[in-house]
């Protein structure tokens, strides 16, 4: 905190409670400048957790149980602000949906073909 002087009969002249003399050092208040912060928001990546669960009920389990897991991670990783993370394991995830989903199809398809040529 700085003080600056001020003069006898000056500012304080008419004040009535103003010390005999007139002068005496007043307390300059200084505050703070306010500076702009510029906040910049990330998306949080898409949840994969639904189309992990219908993978492993409905196509491959083994894959899909590890899809859940790395949607759960996913998740997990976006709710504490990790973007890296959650992008990675997202990733990840959409990845073993795919892997999922194609196995489950081609097993469905040789499934067909093997029912249609021995019935």
């Amino acid at each position: 905190m700085s003080t600056v002087p001020t003069q006898p009969g000056g500012q304080n002249a008419g004040n009535p409670y103003s010390p005999p003399g007139g002068g005496y050092n007043q307390p300059v208040v200084t505050q703070p400048a306010v500076t702009p912060v510029v906040v910049t928001t990330v998306p949080a990546p898409r949840n994969w957790m639904v189309p992990a669960v219908l993978s492993c009920l409905c196509c491959f389990w083994p894959t899909g149980i590890f899809a859940i897991m790395f949607a759960s991670k996913a998740n997990t990783a976006a709710a504490q602000g990790n973007v890296e993370e959650a992008n990675t394991n997202a990733n990840y995830a959409r990845t073993l949906i795919i892997v999922s989903l194609c196995v489950g199809i081609v097993v469905l398809m040789i499934a067909i073909i093997v029912n249609s040529i021995s019935a």
